[in-house]
């Protein structure tokens, strides 16, 4: 579930394929004002950017396996994993004998609605469940598949970069931050701080770069895999700290696939 352009979401995110290359390229120089490396965005057209990554999104067939890359096996580990990680973090937020948590939820990058149903529907107690799609073909897609579950509310058609959360008790965002830049990242996780209520979290999981250097944008899926350290300096400069986070155990990353990473979010006051 998620949209691969700059605009889309990601739980549909294509899962991009490192690129073959011989030898890292020159190291990038950090900005004085932020402690991340520099935007992989810097110095290109980012609404044109948007603009084709949403055409494409479009374009693609609105298939589970369209929207992961990936083979059956490893989507349903995919799931499975992301199952037990909020399983922890509903463990951490409600305590023993707490209320059930959470109650309303938003997909962001909901694409055709894979981990609306598979995942977050599956959260004991949830109440509703809101979708944030840009691409217009997999909305559609994601309607008619939950048309019969009275629990999901609202489809939003906006894109990340532009959307302002209410108060939401739980924000998945998953394959959705690759496609945007730092700064963007950074606007978006404040306003869902501002809205956040008391107990709220964000749950972010997405492809993470293992090795000593970033590589440039994807020219073909519009992405980029960030450092953890990256992901993690962007969090702390939007007022975020990390509760707790997992990496994806099950995946093909011998067949060239980015390593998966999942953070558990709480404003940090």
């Amino acid at each position: 579930s998620a949209s691969a352009s700059a605009s889309a979401s990601a739980s549909s995110a294509a899962v991009t394929a490192r690129a073959a290359g011989p030898a890292p390229p020159p190291k990038r120089p950090r900005p004085v004002a932020f402690g991340w490396p520099r935007d992989p965005w810097d110095g290109l057209d980012v609404v044109k950017l948007r603009k084709d990554g949403l055409a494409k999104w479009n374009a693609k067939s609105p298939t589970d396996l369209a929207m992961t890359g990936v083979a059956q096996k490893h989507r349903q580990a995919d799931v499975r994993e992301s199952r037990a990680f909020l399983k922890q973090l509903v463990a951490k937020r409600c305590g023993d004998g707490g209320k059930a948590w959470p109650r309303i939820v938003l997909d962001c990058g909901a694409g055709i609605g894979r981990l609306t149903s598979g995942l977050l529907l599956r959260l004991k107690g949830v109440e509703h469940v809101d979708l944030l799609e840009p691409a217009a073909t997999l909305r559609k897609r994601a309607r008619e598949a939950l048309a019969d579950e009275p629990r999901v509310r609202r489809f939003f058609a906006s894109t990340l970069e532009a959307f302002a959360p209410q108060a939401y008790d739980l924000i998945w965002v998953n394959w959705v931050l690759m496609y945007i830049p730092n700064s963007e990242i950074v606007s978006f996780l404040r306003r869902c701080r501002l809205r956040l209520p008391i107990g709220g979290a964000i749950a972010v999981k997405e492809n993470v770069e293992d090795r000593s250097y970033e590589e440039d944008l994807d020219d073909e899926d519009l992405c980029v895999a960030r450092t953890v350290k990256h992901f993690e300096a962007l969090f702390s400069e939007a007022g975020f700290k990390v509760l707790f986070k997992r990496k994806q155990q099950e995946w093909p990353t011998d067949k060239g696939r980015f390593p998966l990473m999942m953070w558990a979010l709480v404003a940090d006051t």
